[in-house]
């Protein structure tokens, strides 16, 4: 059951789906207490769009570098900082 649980922590799935809900949570933190107008929907959703595609090219280009863990959740904190800085203006 530990080995098991290990495997499933490892999984870059996990990875990118832990970066997906922090990002969610910062832009919903800054959405209601920094900002002075809260972040649409749409804005909302381009995070998770991220973990989408993903999904896609991992599912078709299992072991090419564009599969890489960390270029991914770059991207999504990328997305988020960016975000956020457009609604601060």
């Amino acid at each position: 059951m530990k080995k098991k649980l290990i495997e499933i922590i490892e999984s870059p799935h996990i990875h990118i789906a832990l970066a997906t809900g922090a990002s969610i949570i910062i832009m919903a933190y800054f959405s209601k207490r920094i900002l002075s107008r809260s972040i649409d929907y749409l804005p909302n959703a381009i995070p998770p769009f991220f973990i989408v595609i993903y999904e896609v090219v991992a599912n078709k280009y299992n072991d090419h570098k564009i599969c890489t863990t960390w270029y991914w959740i770059a991207a999504i904190f990328a997305s988020t900082a960016i975000i956020i800085f457009i609604y601060l203006f």
